[in-house]
């Protein structure tokens, strides 16, 4: 278990920690110079078998950000105040920090017991007792406690050691350990020996010594040497656990505090987040959209702007889903805790977790949006996702899966297949409801059958009008006709979708070209010849044919050249009739149909390219 410190400047928690564990924190010359804490410190101990970290954070308004770096929402609080001053305003803001970046356990330490006597203890005691009301640790044990005469002691390391067995009986959440293994760096140091060493909580899945892991920044791959789990070697360190890692394939200029470590092919930044917003008790003033803020996540920071989404403005205490517009982008997933402090990094505004960063996007409807934001924060990833896609009937699933940060493998056991249908684009995977999709797919149908009931010359419908008619989005309608396509229940030519199944009636143009192909007994004519003898210009003839093969009645075996399909079955019967171990040549297929050189060589190339026949030096095979 990892017990974070929180509380203002000089309330004695370096020398708590010392009492507790025998190890001085501070490590920086700065540090023992002037007595203040200004890096995180960390120090480990172990109480009757339980092993327990300690993070020790600065208590000056001016390392807030430093103190943001050390907190972890799975670790539990140890708050402290002087007995002899009561809380001050760093007591006050480290407390919301807490609680809005997750922690939801904790004791409350009255230190420096000793410079104290009994009415100023009370007095103490009352006000941070009216300072946590409300709060995550309302009702927590509070123990007077003195690092110089040993008062209380024994009594926070009860405390601690009973926390940390509750930490070990519930273990950690299954579906944070089947998640892509990420790490956030808070601390890299070279060590002499040993190489780059980097230190940090690990917020989901697994890392074992020889894993390769990824600099989410620099798209580096490094490669785990060795491992230490709170201070000790271990072979592997899972979510929850505050690890150090030594790593080859990286060195100490390519680290910095706020990088994550992340497992291979599972990055993917975002300039954008919706977080499910708190504000905290203690808010300056109301928040306005667009108010400018900085954003802490991990351990890192960026800046950018707070978008208002259901409410505006927004009081002190109060919720809301909103918008984080960044200046820079950021390795955010799902559930991830952000906290939001203002513009000159003073106050600290409020923040929550994150619940989108790539499904909701801006250009969608409100009412769409802020229902899609509804379904994609219920914390069931199945749930989450069949009603996400009743919002948004198209959801790509690298981009559902990166949010909620699980590999592919892992995600086929999870997602609610019966309810789920697969569509493969080129792009990727896109998810779409069952239900929505048959209902999809019989809607399209019947508007091109209605299509060629209403115009019984018609080619079909043009992809733009049956959009139009059916009010599906473009990518549905894309995603729908390819799988009708695919499945020979509709078909698609020129842009015109139409019924396989349905002859058109042919008009007058149309019956001249089909009777110029039939008396055409002897050849294979081009599209200019036939241009020639219906006097008409090639794209006049072009359309008439492409409404033909719309039809089925003839086939395309190049830009040039056009061919009834009866006699196209009858040359691919011809070949296979003349297929042989050896195969068969250009000038045999040309003798046995009569046709022209150059007809035979654009008949046999197409059948060539449909998978009829395979070419293999000069002679031809059956396939």
């Amino acid at each position: 278990m990892i017990v974070t410190l929180a509380g203002h400047v000089d309330h004695g928690k370096t020398a708590l920690v010392r009492a507790l564990t025998g190890v001085d924190t501070d490590r920086l010359e700065e540090e023992k110079k002037r007595g203040l804490t200004i890096e995180l410190g960390f120090a480990y101990g172990t109480f009757d078998g339980m092993r327990i970290g300690f993070v020790d954070v600065p208590g000056h308004h001016k390392f807030v950000r430093n103190m943001i770096a050390g907190v972890s929402n799975r670790q539990f609080a140890l708050l402290v105040v002087a007995a002899d001053e009561g809380p001050m305003p760093q007591t006050a803001e480290h407390l919301d920090i807490l609680e809005t970046l997750g922690i939801r356990r904790g004791v409350v330490a009255m230190a420096r017991s000793d410079l104290a006597d009994a009415a100023r203890r009370a007095e103490s005691s009352k006000a941070t007792l009216a300072l946590l009301n409300g709060s995550f640790l309302e009702g927590a044990r509070s123990i007077c406690c003195s690092s110089q005469s040993g008062e209380g002691l024994e009594d926070i390391k009860s405390v601690l050691r009973d926390a940390a067995k509750s930490h070990v009986q519930q273990g950690v959440d299954e579906r944070l350990e089947e998640q892509h293994f990420r790490l956030c760096i808070d601390r890299a140091f070279n060590l002499t020996g040993t190489g780059l060493v980097v230190t940090g909580a690990v917020h989901s899945g697994r890392v074992r010594v020889g894993d390769s892991v990824v600099s989410g920044r620099l798209g580096r791959t490094a490669r785990v040497r060795s491992i230490r789990v709170s201070d000790l070697a271990a072979d592997s360190a899972g979510s929850g656990d505050r690890a150090a890692l030594n790593l080859t394939g990286l060195n100490l200029e390519q680290v910095s505090r706020g990088d994550w470590l992340l497992a291979p092919d599972s990055r993917q930044f975002t300039d954008r987040v919706s977080l499910e917003f708190r504000a905290v008790s203690r808010l300056p003033k109301p928040l306005a959209r667009w108010t400018r803020v900085h954003l802490h996540h991990g351990a890192g920071h960026v800046t950018g702007r707070m978008v208002l989404l259901d409410r505006d403005p927004i009081e002190a205490t109060g919720t809301c889903l909103v918008d984080c517009l960044l200046d820079e982008p950021m390795l955010a997933k799902w559930g991830d805790p952000v906290l939001v402090r203002d513009a000159r990094s003073q106050y600290t505004l409020g923040g929550g977790p994150v619940i989108d960063t790539c499904i909701a996007v801006r250009r969608e409807r409100r009412t769409v949006r802020l229902a899609l934001l509804d379904a994609l924060r219920e914390p069931d990833i199945e749930g989450s996702l069949v009603r996400a896609l009743q919002h948004k009937p198209l959801i790509s699933e690298d981009d559902f899966l990166s949010l909620r940060n699980i590999p592919v493998a892992r995600a086929n056991k999870r997602q609610p297949a019966h309810q789920l249908r697969r569509i493969e684009l080129d792009a990727g995977s896109e998810l779409m409801l069952e239900s929505y999709a048959i209902e999809s797919e019989n809607t399209l149908v019947a508007l091109v059958r209605q299509s060629h009931q209403t115009n019984p010359k018609s080619r079909g419908l043009a992809i733009r009008e049956l959009g139009a008619r059916s009010g599906l989005p473009a990518k549905v309608l894309r995603c729908v006709v390819s799988r009708l396509v695919a499945e020979k229940r509709l078909g698609i030519a020129s842009g015109q979708v139409f019924d396989p199944e349905f002859k058109a009636e042919l008009g007058e143009a149309e019956t001249a070209l089909m009777k110029a192909l039939e008396d055409s007994e002897t050849s294979i004519p081009t599209l200019g010849d036939l241009g020639k003898l219906l006097a008409k210009d090639p794209t006049a003839v072009v359309r008439l044919a492409k409404r033909l093969e719309t039809a089925k009645q003839i086939v395309f075996l190049n830009k040039r050249r056009i061919i009834r399909s009866e006699r196209l079955q009858d040359c691919a019967k011809l070949a296979e009739s003349l297929d042989s171990p050896e195969g068969f040549t250009l000038r045999e297929f040309r003798d046995a149909c009569g046709y022209g050189r150059n007809a035979c060589i654009d008949i046999l190339e197409y059948l060539d390219r449909t998978g009829v026949t395979r070419r293999v030096g000069d002679r031809r095979h059956v396939s």
